[in-house]
């Protein structure tokens, strides 16, 4: 467990273990890139049954939100991002940057999320400056204030 004055000065945890992080950005606060690994994706594709798209084909005369399409959308999310990491965990990376997800539906749902992966591991001696500190302060005193309780 990191105490406030760690995160404060900058400490970061290693990304080891087989744990894969990810962001949009393309880098990780604290962390330095030691080597990129290539561009890795997952992709997923899916339908629903005709019964469940002629309940949303009258669902979408009727208005209100398309609730099987939206677990369908979340469905394809999940599974791509799963492979996503699979194929990072392949490279050996233990991150990925630069993340991007793209979704489009005819008839099928097909979602593609793609990044690079990396290899990071922490700064040392980072001190991180400004919101992102305070940040880091604020979630400690809020986990501590948690358990205090």
């Amino acid at each position: 467990m990191l105490d406030r004055a760690s995160l404060l000065t900058g400490t970061r945890p290693e990304i080891s273990g087989g744990k894969i992080i990810m962001t949009g950005s393309d880098s990780f606060d604290g962390y330095e890139i030691m080597e990129y690994l290539g561009m890795c994706w997952g992709i997923s594709m899916r339908s629903k049954d005709m019964g469940q798209d002629c309940a949303m084909g009258v669902k979408q005369l009727t208005g209100g939100e398309l609730s099987s399409y939206t677990q369908l959308g979340d469905e394809a999310r999940q599974k791509a991002i799963q492979r996503l990491l699979e194929m990072a965990a392949r490279l050996g990376a233990n991150a990925i940057i630069n993340v991007n997800f793209e979704l489009s539906s005819m008839g099928n749902t097909v979602t593609v999320a793609n990044g690079t992966g990396v290899h990071i591991r922490p700064v040392q001696g980072y001190v991180p400056e400004g919101a992102v500190g305070n940040i880091l302060a604020e979630i400690h005193d809020v986990l501590e204030g948690e358990r205090g309780q």
